[in-house]
């Protein structure tokens, strides 16, 4: 299981939980800056489960609104969101990499 304890997104820290998930990889809590992983997910199916729910976090803490915006602000935003999550969590950009190869 990877040691991804929380993600930071400028001053907010979502922790990261792995657990047995049933019908879902993956879902993220924003009420409760709560992030849980199914722990039985791996490889390739793990980061773009993370890489998934990072969008999600991106969109809520950024507060965009995807239904009021066009596609090119809200592709700036989003590269702009992971930009900002990968120079923050050196070892999430360390364990996604590891995942692709």
């Amino acid at each position: 299981m990877p040691q991804l304890e929380h993600i930071s997104y400028g001053k907010k820290k979502i922790k990261v939980r792995f657990e047995i998930l049933e019908q879902m990889y993956a879902y993220y809590e924003p009420n409760k800056n709560l992030l849980v992983i199914d722990k039985r997910v791996k490889g390739l199916k793990l980061f773009n489960t993370i890489m998934h729910e990072l969008f999600h976090i991106i969109i809520n803490l950024a507060d965009i609104n995807v239904n009021k915006r066009g596609e090119e602000p809200i592709a700036q935003a989003i590269g702009d969101g992971y930009e900002k999550v990968f120079r923050q969590n050196p070892k999430l950009w360390t364990l996604l990499t590891k995942l692709l190869k």
